[in-house]
Formats: structure tokens, C-alpha cells, sequence
């Protein structure tokens, strides 16, 4: 959809009839002049729409853009409503549980606030606060149900979805192990050192990482993209990476183990950077004295556990020992060189396109991008890919990867999507910088200079 001042634009596709090769004349006029004329006449004219139907859908879209702008303000990454059905129908089916088997949500008192929206006017629910978010609880309680949640707080949500007013900071990310992927001259030094043949973590890089070096540079990535709140889970983390426990520090000592375990940085990354983080954790207490707050979910019911928590931390004899340093540590900023990126196949033709919605194929580069959780839709993949394409104009060997990555967007913001190919097409759909930069970021070809100015 393009919408200015002047009008309102539809764009779409219609695949032609066809036996063979030759167009079915026929059925392609029915299609243009009957089939296409009702399309528009009952969708875009909105004497033909139910009024009732497309005021809930506008109020809806309206209160959940502004209580998305509040939250910063009101020193929250994110909110969900009283009232709120967060459980969906199965794993791989994103409509509602039916209400009669789902559980509304209720906010523990004590994270309860109020929100004063356009058209719902006064809406309590739990707010989750900036720092260190803990979700615990016995499985299939509900932990997972909550953060995908706030996963998809990103985006706003039909009426009828039941997450509607289950909202997050626009640049959450969702971070996730990913073994296997690209890493190109990525700082991971803050988690990762004294690699065995001294080989450099401050500008990393590996066509194949393992789930705690993938975990780590992810991270890197996403602070150096602009990301402000990180969501992890434990069961699609690497466990090397998240703990390092007082039993395995008494048998590997520190100065044999190079990875730093993230519980000894979470901390830093909220008091240093002001980066939040929710995290979803059945298995360690070693985070309990780390966290500001504890949900704890029991038959998909919040509670707000931190004293007890923390007052477990306290008094326990499992005392692990901090491997994390004085300070987080820094995070190099990239530039991102044009001889990694060819979008040509054959001779003279540009070859990009999204045959999936989790893969790029940019001329003979496939860029696999199944761990980037909140792409929701081809659209978006598509987008990303012809954004990939119209990012490497603005790389000139001074501009850091974020600075090109925000150089797209701003031509997006002032031009619309259009300007990224060279035609008009109706399958594209918006993405965030974060997700253009983690694209950019999993080309196998990629080339950057590191903050020393060295290639990698």
C-alpha cells in the first residue's frame, strides 16, 4: 500500500492465464475487466466495507502505535494488557488458542500500569521495565508463550489476535544460536577470548560458527545495528554460552575457557549500554542475583517472584565466581566493503529474489537467514534482499555498516519502498535496520574493514 496526501495506491500481482506459453486471452480479460473492478470496488471503497469492522481495525492499529511510543518514556521495554490471549493455536499455527481454552492475561500487581490510549482510553496491564527480565517456571507453563510474545510486539496485530495490546520497543531483537552461519570480522571479543593459536575475537570471522560463537557474534551485531532490548530463551541458546557453573569453574579453569558466559555479562550490557534484556531461563539460578525483576509463570499466570528470588541468591552456598571483567568491553564498528557483493548471474543480469521467507538469493549468493526469528512474512525477505542491493551505493569505505544500513532506510522513510528496485512491484513489505544489517551480516561473501582499518 502507498498512502501520501493525494491518494491511496494498491499494488499487487495477477499471474496471467496461460497454456504453455500463450496467454488464454479469454480468461485474462475476464480477469482484468470483471474479476480485477470487483477486487477494487469491494476492498478499496470504503462504502463497500463493514464501517464497524474497519473503525475496530484503525482504533486498534491507532492505540497500539501509541502505546508502543510511550513506553520509552515510561521506562518500559514492554507492556501486555490484562485480558490479553497469548497462547496461539499450535507451534506452527499463529491464529489465537480458542478463549475458551486459553488463560487471559493478568498482571502481577506489583508490575501493574496504566496506559491512556486514543480509542481504548484507560488500559491496565504489566509492564516490563528497562534492565535485566528474568521468565521462569516449570515447562509448558507459559515461559516461551510470554516471549514470543514480546517477540512480536515489533508489529501491530489484527483485532480478534489476542496479543493486541502486547507491545515492545520498536528495535527488540531476538537472539538465537545459529551453528553453521557466517561471521565476517565480528568484534566478539566481550565473550569471547584466548581463542587456542591466538587467533583474533576483536574481529572474528568463520564461515562456520559454532552455536556459542553464532550466539555471541549475533549479539555483537545487534548492538552495532542499534538493537535496545535482547530477547534470549534458553531452549534455542547455547548452553556453553549462557552459564559457566561453579562446579565446571573449580574443574576448566578461566584461563582455559575462553568463552565468557552471558550471565556475567548481562549486567553490564543494562547498566553500561542501557540494552535490556528478557530472558527465558528453567534450568540455572546463577541469574537470579543478576536480574532487576522475576516473572514466574505457573499454568500461564504471571507472578512477580524477585524477592524470593533474590533472597535464594543471598543465602545459598553455590557461590560462582564473576568472569565477566570490570566492564562489558567494546564493540568495533564495521565498514562494509562493495567487492562483496555481486547481485550478477549470468553475464550482465541481476539475479535477486526471496524464493523463501527465511532466504535471500542475491546473484550466486544464498544468504540463509532462518535465525532471524521476527521475519514474519516473504514480503519483508524480499524487501531485504533488493535493500541489500541498494545499500552498497553508500558504501565508500568511510561509512560503518549501521551508517549504511541507516542511510537505506532513510531513503525508504522519504521515498517509499519503490526506491529500492527499479520497477514498481507489490511484494514488498517494511523490515527494520536491525534486520537489514543481520542480513547483510550472513553473506557468505562479505568483506569489511574492521576498526583498525584492516580487511577481514
Amino acid at each position: 500500500m502507498v498512502v501520501d496526501d493525494r491518494f491511496v495506491e494498491a499494488r499487487f500481482f495477477m499471474g496471467l492465464p496461460a497454456r504453455g506459453r500463450r496467454i488464454s486471452g479469454n480468461q485474462a480479460v475476464d480477469m482484468f475487466f470483471q474479476e480485477l473492478p470487483g477486487i477494487v470496488a469491494h476492498s478499496l471503497f470504503s462504502e463497500n466495507l463493514d464501517q464497524n469492522t474497519l473503525a475496530r481495525h484503525l482504533n486498534t492499529v491507532e492505540d497500539a502505535d501509541a502505546l508502543r511510543k510511550m513506553l520509552n518514556d515510561m521506562g518500559l521495554i514492554g507492556f501486555v494488557a490484562n485480558g490479553a490471549l497469548l497462547p496461539r493455536a499450535s507451534g506452527i499455527d499463529p491464529r489465537p488458542l480458542p478463549s475458551r481454552r486459553a488463560v487471559p492475561f493478568q498482571s502481577p500487581d506489583n508490575l501493574e500500569v496504566d496506559v491512556n490510549l486514543p480509542n481504548r482510553g484507560i488500559v491496565r496491564g504489566m509492564g516490563i521495565p528497562k534492565g535485566v527480565t528474568l521468565i521462569v517456571g516449570g515447562g509448558f507453563h507459559g515461559k516461551s508463550t510470554l516471549l514470543d510474545a514480546l517477540e512480536m510486539g515489533i508489529y501491530n496485530h489484527l483485532p480478534g489476535d489476542g496479543r493486541e495490546m502486547a507491545v515492545t520497543l520498536e528495535n527488540t531483537v531476538k537472539i538465537r544460536a545459529a551453528d553453521g552461519r557466517q561471521v565476517t570480522g565480528v568484534d566478539i571479543s566481550p565473550f569471547i577470548n584466548n581463542l587456542p593459536l591466538q587467533k583474533d575475537t576483536m574481529a572474528f570471522s568463520t564461515q562456520n560458527a559454532s552455536g556459542s560463537t553464532s550466539q555471541a557474534a549475533s549479539i555483537s551485531e545487534a548492538i552495532e545495528a542499534g538493537a535496545n532490548v535482547l530477547l534470549l530463551d534458553e531452549d534455542t541458546s547455547a548452553t556453553n554460552f549462557m552459564i559457566r557453573d561453579q562446579r565446571m569453574q573449580m574443574l576448566v579453569a578461566k584461563d582455559k575457557e575462553p568463552i565468557t558466559p552471558f550471565v556475567d555479562k548481562v549486567r553490564q550490557l543494562s547498566e553500561e549500554l542501557e540494552i535490556s534484556t528478557v530472558l527465558v531461563m528453567g534450568g540455572s539460578g546463577d541469574y537470579f542475583p543478576m536480574a532487576d525483576q522475576v516473572i514466574q509463570m505457573t499454568d500461564y499466570c504471571p507472578e512477580d517472584v524477585t524477592s524470593r528470588a533474590h533472597a535464594i541468591a543471598s543465602t545459598g552456598s553455590n557461590e560462582r565466581r564473576m568472569e565477566g571483567g570490570q566492564n562489558f568491553g567494546r564493540i568495533r564498528r564495521r565498514i562494509p566493503l562493495k567487492s562483496g557483493f555481486n547481485p550478477y548471474r549470468g553475464g550482465q543480469r541481476i539475479k535477486i529474489s526471496a524464493p523463501r521467507r527465511l532466504e535471500i538469493l542475491f546473484g550466486h549468493t544464498i544468504i540463509d537467514i532462518a535465525d532471524l526469528e521476527q521475519i514474519v512474512t516473504t514480503s519483508q525477505t524480499r524487501g531485504l534482499a533488493h535493500a541489500i542491493h541498494h545499500a552498497v551505493q553508500y558504501m565508500d569505505k568511510q561509512r560503518t555498516l549501521k551508517e549504511v544500513v541507516d542511510c537505506v532506510l532513510a531513503d525508504v522513510a522519504t521515498k517509499g519502498l519503490e526506491c529500492l528496485t527499479p520497477y514498481l512491484t507489490g511484494d514488498i513489505a517494511a523490515f527494520r535496520a536491525v534486520e537489514l544489517a543481520a542480513a547483510i551480516n550472513r553473506m557468505r561473501t562479505l568483506k569489511v574493514l574492521n576498526g583498525n582499518g584492516e580487511h577481514a
